[in-house]
């Protein structure tokens, strides 16, 4: 039986030394209880690259308030609502307020248990970092522990080529190698990261129809091979023809019925 992980890996060849923190750790083992290999190997990894990015771009570097443990631990958490422990899972939640709400729970129990800083800010602003990592037109505008796990996130899709504000890599080639060689992507590519989306299309599609997630289902269907696709289609158009409708005839029924003529 392996031993029990006792500190995060450091990277002394890149000049990354993660979180040394216990918390940090326990989120590390709470993600591989419940997730795959492929998925907490991508969490852990968006942390190191939100590491490396911090370093480089002096919004953060700057920043002397900002809370590098609480986003690494959101990165580790980050993908919660892809868990396989269906206990853990809503029927009628995105992925992402799932993760989101799966991380405060876990954090409300350290709070509880474990000596450390949390408060209820900081596990507020993690639950913003996880709920709004994929929502790049807010996360990257909020606050800087919501900014830099957004990047680090989006950093695992792109590695070196992932540029920075002047359009020079954010990620060197050898950075990314570095993280790579202690966490390997272990499935997680492009036909891995469909399954999951489409696992999401088919499982609970109401949650999917107005994020990026439908753009997927709408591609390659609920098994990634185009079943379903037509069907799932069409509800999504239906679903954007209800959100006009809803918007459009309340609006109408305000004008007509309550403000003054």
């Amino acid at each position: 039986m392996a031993s029990p992980i006792q500190e995060l890996p450091t990277l002394p060849e890149i000049g990354i030394t993660p979180p040394s923190s216990s918390l940090a750790v326990r989120a590390f083992v709470y993600a591989k209880q419940h997730c795959t290999e492929s998925v907490y190997n991508h969490a852990i990894r968006s942390g190191y690259w939100a590491t490396i990015i911090a370093k480089k771009l002096a919004e953060f570097r700057d920043n002397a308030n900002l809370d590098l443990e609480m986003v690494f631990v959101s990165c580790i958490l980050h993908d919660m609502g892809w868990a396989n422990t269906p206990e853990l899972l809503s029927t009628d939640k995105r992925f992402e307020v799932d993760g989101a709400n799966i991380a405060r729970d876990f954090l409300l129990n350290e709070k509880r248990h474990a000596e450390g800083n949390l408060n209820d800010a900081t596990i507020q602003r993690v639950w913003d970092s996880i709920a709004l990592h994929t929502t790049a037109s807010i996360a990257r505008y909020a606050a800087p522990e919501v900014a830099l796990t957004h990047l680090g996130v989006t950093a695992d899709f792109f590695g070196p080529n992932f540029p920075g504000p002047n359009g020079a890599p954010l990620i060197s080639a050898q950075e990314y190698h570095a993280v790579m060689e202690v966490f390997p992507r272990a499935g997680f590519n492009t036909e891995g990261f469909k399954q999951i989306m489409c696992g999401l299309c088919r499982t609970k599609p109401a949650t999917t129809y107005d994020n990026f997630v439908s753009v997927i289902g709408r591609k390659y269907g609920l098994d990634g091979n185009g079943e379903g696709k037509e069907g799932y289609t069409l509800a999504w158009e239906e679903s954007q023809t209800q959100l006009n409708n809803f918007l459009v005839l309340g609006l109408d029924e305000l004008e007509e019925s309550h403000d003054p003529k």
